[in-house]
């Protein structure tokens, strides 16, 4: 592991930064192990007047069962998370929200636009009669207001006229062309008159039993016109009477004023003979359009809840990922929701919460004619006494769930038609009426029978209700709560008012035995259709901007914003006619008014995306596993007050950043980030994503790097891309293509191995349990003095045959200064020695180690002379030569001259390695130039073993070697039998060697994809227990160092440690004695085969201890205990029977 230079200072959010020394660091914890399933936070950085020689990012994982991924300590599956920097500019100005977005600039006026529609109106005009009869249904005796009762802006009625009646007056089957009717007193004028005829079965009607669709349309007026006296409407096409039935006439008038009825001749005739409907609106939604409910709704709703409503989505634009009502908690947690639907035409219903996000739902496939094209009644119930949730469409059960048993309480943000986020976001499209909140779960007869009427106190559980609302207001800000409870919601968006279409649907339906007097005729006329051209002039509705203003809390995720204000205005711009084709002829500018400006800016930075393990049955160590990124290219962000997120919550996460004081090799001025985001191939390959674009530069600027990291998802195909099909990607400097890669990243070599899954199969740009590959472009050449922009294009290879997948992708711009030194080098990384867990696979060892060293300076490093040394032995010394530019990176191994270079790792385990001298001269930044780590070693085998190699049913794969410290091979086997236990007698003499097993097929001897069976690999004494068992699961190879004839720790073969196992054979209990250890003292044991079936850590303070192990789980057969500490290890066997 490395150990930072000179001094490290933890720094805490609410501690001041100081001013460090060049290799002091500065460490910034951000998310840690404590935040369960917290992933996203504020933090405090240093401010940007400090300097910094190197940013890194420590990135640590965790298997824990506390995770709430799913069921296992690390997440079953391989997802994409991303570390991601959200710059928030302009803190603490106005924001604005206007549309369901947050434009740059908003205009408005203060007095509505609104487009004029030509339309044609038809009425049919008689010449001459030629013959006629008239019937006359009822006397007109009294006078009634029914029929058209304009102290409502709109109304509808229907009147059932039964065939007797017909028939006693003498009409006969046959067309009926002509009706009218006596006005006795004349209200207002009508704006628009519909009437409609059909033939029923009905004997009566009531508010349930009604006509609804199928009906002739006889007489349809737009045109203002103001009935008086008796007055006859001529039927655009006759209707046809079979003779025998029913008749029903039903009439849908609107008008402009609300004064005076129209007095009509009628009838009383004591039946049930007619319904009247009187004005319904409704309000329709879309785009940002919300109604804002109060939390005192909510606040006896905790164990049970009704939520109904009308609602009539737009069939164009349905199903989408709708939210017809959501209510969150103060945490921002769901409580309640409703899909209706989601893109998937399932409708969702979601009610209760853990506390921690997780929620109880019920879904289920809809037909699209159940959630747009006509209206609907919906209601859905939960009742955590019984634990079931419901949800009933238009009376009858829809769906159903059981043992849904999470509480409904703490519901303090509330909306119908959008999401309760932070935000003030609509996301439904369609009508909504008659919406009513309920804290007890109705039954389906009650909803039935009150779903097509106002909720009064005759209502069964009237006192249940918490709010109603009928949008019948027709114009404002508010819809009014009905219920009595003064609960009104706040419209923002502003959805629109409308009148209800009362032909669509019938709603507070009032039964009446009064009936219009009237006369219908037959005849045979000359007659002609008249046109009338008339303007409907449609004012557009009125907008709401939402003015808030933005502010860090420190203990809230995301921007907290304060609302200021709520503006309301009407859209500016240019208003249009339309022709009766609905084609623009003319056009007039409104202007604008007002206009705002959005100062506030968020921009989304990606650091790096990390694709989790497969986890089951992975371990990542007690203390996780580390993983190190290099973040200096993005220091301009790193700075003051800064909100990050990681992770997912398949493992625990630590995340912390170490700010290493110094000069850097260039002073980073300037990071924008060019494209972020899911493209797929053939747009990505046809320049339809991520086109050329102009950047700008940064005019202090002079040198300048693109970052790219691009990784494929998805499979199928012919190529089963993007994932598994490796692919050529470009990027073009000015219309030149620069810079081509190969996106490919080979996984057998995994450090996290043996994960599950298919994680060993190499991918486009990333591998389960690793970090996707990050390319850096230097542009500096391609960009002339005097530019103040560079063009900028992405691309990739077009395939033939097909282009399938998606690839995430983000470009990046980084801005730097002149270089800061000529001739610097510095050591990135030692790969060797060090008991860092990314680096298992090659360690520990005793023969040379290798590290990276990377120019820094502006000149070729051409050469190096570098020292090393373990604790305080001698130096050993190495002059490299070569040739690296700016900023390249190479492995190097330093040779030792001895095996005597390690002796002093008896006494400490400690590696130091240094830059003394480059290009034949002083290094110009010495911080940078010493590297430390610590490490374990290899451990003693006796000179005699045995290779024990079970080989699976593909041996052609598997190549073992044995090479001594020189790289000499001392042994191999190349040619193995499949499905054999091979056991290879070697005898070495003293020294340090490296054993390897290879295999070509990269896929282990033990890998569950593919065809080829199991095996295993173990070094073994030449009689009894095994020495080393390794993972079968290993992808490419094993690497395994070992020393015979000396050991690398104090007293390595001392007999003064021993352990006894009683009694032997053992049933329920292996008793263990031990004498000699210290410390943390660690027991595994292992079966027949090598595999380890236990395993614990003891802390031990005395030199004779005894411990007791379960193990009447273990199946019966021959076993091997394994006790060792840091400096011993004793291995006996035993029986478990």
């Amino acid at each position: 592991m490395k150990s930072l230079p000179f001094f490290i200072f933890l720094i805490f959010s609410f501690l001041q930064f100081n001013s460090q020394n060049p290799g002091d660091t500065t460490i910034i914890e951000t998310l840690d192990f404590n935040d369960i399933t917290k992933r996203k936070g504020w933090y405090i950085f240093p401010a940007d007047t400090n300097e910094y020689h190197k940013v890194l990012m420590y990135y640590t994982l965790k298997c824990d069962a506390a995770t709430t991924q799913d069921n296992y300590a690390c997440g079953e599956w391989d997802y994409t998370t991303y570390t991601r920097l959200y710059n928030h500019q302009n803190v603490n100005s106005p924001y604005y929200y206007y549309r369901n977005s947050n434009p740059e600039t908003i205009q408005y006026n203060d007095q509505p636009k609104y487009d004029v529609q030509q339309n044609f109106s038809y009425n049919l005009s008689i010449d001459s009669t030629i013959s006629q009869n008239s019937f006359t249904i009822g006397t007109g005796l009294e006078n009634t207001v029914e029929l058209l009762n304009t102290t409502q802006k709109s109304g509808k009625t229907q009147y059932l006229i039964l065939a007797s009646d017909l028939q006693n007056q003498g009409l006969f089957a046959g067309d009926i062309s002509r009706m009218s009717i006596d006005f006795q007193i004349q209200g207002e004028s009508l704006k628009k008159l519909t009437i409609r005829m059909k033939q029923t079965t009905l004997l009566e009607l009531t508010d349930s039993t009604f006509e609804v669709d199928n009906f002739s349309t006889v007489y349809n007026n737009s045109i203002n016109h103001h009935p008086s006296g008796t007055t006859t409407y001529n039927f655009l096409q006759p209707f046809a009477w079979n003779g025998t039935s029913n008749i029903v006439v039903d009439f849908v008038f609107s008008s402009n004023s609300t004064n005076t009825n129209y007095t009509t001749a009628s009838d009383s005739t004591g039946l049930n003979i007619g319904l009247v409907q009187g004005h319904n609106g409704h309000l329709d939604f879309k785009d940002d359009d919300i109604v804002d409910i109060p939390s005192s709704v909510f606040a006896n709703v905790d164990s049970a809840v009704t939520i109904s409503f009308w609602c009539f989505g737009d069939e164009n634009l349905m199903p989408f990922n709708s939210y017809i009502f959501e209510g969150r908690d103060a945490n921002g947690y769901r409580v309640i929701n409703c899909h209706l639907p989601w893109s998937n035409s399932r409708v969702y219903w979601d009610a209760g919460n853990n506390g921690a996000g997780s929620y109880d739902r019920i879904h289920e496939l809809a037909n699209i004619n159940d959630f747009s094209r006509k209206w609907n009644h919906w209601a859905f119930t939960k009742d955590i006494n019984n634990g079931e949730m419901k949800a009933f469409l238009n009376g009858e059960l829809f769906m159903s769930g059981t043992s849904k048993t999470r509480s409904m309480a703490g519901i303090v943000k509330f909306r119908i038609g959008g999401n309760a986020a932070a935000n003030f976001n609509g996301v439904y499209d369609g009508k909504i009426d008659e919406f009513r909140v309920w804290n007890k779960a109705l039954d389906n007869i009650t909803i039935k029978s009150w779903m097509n009427k106002t909720i009064d106190s005759s209502h069964p559980f009237y006192s249940n209700l918490q709010a109603a609302y009928n949008f019948d207001e027709e114009s404002g800000f508010v819809a009014n709560d009905y219920s009595g409870n003064a609960r009104n919601g706040t419209l923002l968006g502003l959805p629109k008012w409308e009148h209800a279409d009362l032909s669509l649907r019938g709603f507070d339906l009032s039964t009446t035995s009064n009936r219009p007097k009237f006369t219908f005729y037959k005849g045979t006329y000359n007659s002609h259709l008249d046109s009338v051209l008339f303007l409907d002039t449609n004012y557009y509705s009125p907008v709401s901007i939402i003015e808030t203003l933005p502010y860090v809390d420190m203990n809230v995720t995301g921007i907290s914003k304060t609302l200021v204000d709520t503006i309301y205005g009407y859209e500016s711009g240019w208003g249009y006619t339309y022709n009766s084709s609905g084609n623009k002829i003319d056009s007039l500018d409104f202007g604008i008014d007002h206009q705002l400006t959005n100062q506030y800016k968020q921009d989304i930075h990606q650091i790096q995306n990390y694709v989790t393990p497969y986890g089951i049955g992975l371990s990542l160590g007690q203390f996780g596993f580390r993983w190190v990124y290099d973040v200096t290219d993005y220091l301009p962000l790193f700075k003051d007050t800064l909100e990050i997120s990681a992770g997912n919550q398949q493992e625990l996460i630590d995340l912390k950043f170490l700010f290493i004081h110094g000069t850097p090799p260039r002073d980073v001025l300037d990071f924008k980030t060019i494209w972020r985001g899911d493209y797929g191939h053939a747009n990505i390959a046809n320049d339809v994503s991520m086109p050329a674009v102009d950047v700008p530069l940064l005019s202090t600027a002079s040198n300048f790097k693109a970052k790219t990291r691009t990784t494929g998802h998805w499979f199928g195909g012919f190529q089963n891309c993007a994932e598994f099909c490796p692919k050529y990607h470009h990027l073009k400097v000015n219309g030149t293509k620069q810079f081509e890669w190969l996106n490919w990243k080979e996984c057998s070599d995994n450090p996290v191995m043996a994960q599950g899954g298919t994680w060993l199969y190499d991918r486009a740009g990333w591998c389960p349990g690793t970090f996707g590959t990050t390319y850096d472009h230097e542009i500096t050449p391609f960009i002339s003095s005097g530019d103040t922009s560079v063009n900028i294009d992405y691309g990739m290879e077009v395939t033939s045959g097909g282009m399938e997948g998606n690839y995430r992708t983000t470009v990046q711009l980084v801005s730097y200064g002149d270089y800061n030194f000529q001739n610097d080098a510095g050591i990135t990384d030692v790969l060797a020695p060090n008991d860092w867990e990314f680096h298992t696979r090659i360690n520990p060892i005793c023969d040379q180690p290798r590290i990276l060293l990377k120019n820094t300076g502006e000149q070729d490093l051409l050469s190096a002379q570098i020292d090393y040394w373990i604790c305080g032995g001698p130096h050993e010394t190495f002059s490299w030569s070569g040739q690296l530019e700016f900023d390249q990176e190479i492995e190097i191994e330093l040779p030792i001259s001895s095996q005597s270079f390690w002796d002093y790792a008896q006494f400490c385990k400690d590696f130091h390695v240094e830059i003394m001298q480059v290009n034949g001269t002083a290094d110009e930044f010495l911080e940078n130039n010493h590297y430390h780590t610590t490490f374990d070693v290899p451990p003693v085998y006796p000179e005699g073993i045995v290779l024990w190699t079970r080989t699976n049913l593909a041996a052609n794969e598997t190549k073992l070697y044995i090479r001594d410290v020189d790289g000499n091979i001392v042994f191999s086997k190349i040619n193995f039998q499949s499905n054999t236990l091979h056991k290879d007698t070697v005898i070495l003499p003293t020294g340090c060697y490296q054993l390897e097993l290879d295999d070509t097929g990269e896929d282990g001897l033990d890998f569950f994809a593919n065809n080829d069976g199991s095996g295993f690999f173990q070094i073994r004494k030449t009689t009894g227990a095994p020495l080393a068992g390794f993972e079968s699961d290993f992808g490419k190879n094993i690497i395994h160092y070992f020393t015979v004839g000396y050991g690398l720790s104090i007293e390595e073969n001392t007999s003064m440690f021993d352990f006894k196992c009683y009694p032997n054979p053992a049933h329920n209990e292996l008793n263990i004695q031990t004498n000699g250890f210290v410390d943390d003292v660690h027991f595994e044991i292992l079966d027949g085969f090598g595999k380890l079936v236990y395993q614990e850590k003891l802390n031990l303070s005395k030199l004779n201890n005894k411990n007791s192990i379960d193990i009447s789980k273990l199946s019966n057969g021959v076993y091997f205990i394994k006790v060792f500490d840091s400096f011993h290890t004793k291995t006996q066997r035993f029986i478990h029977q």
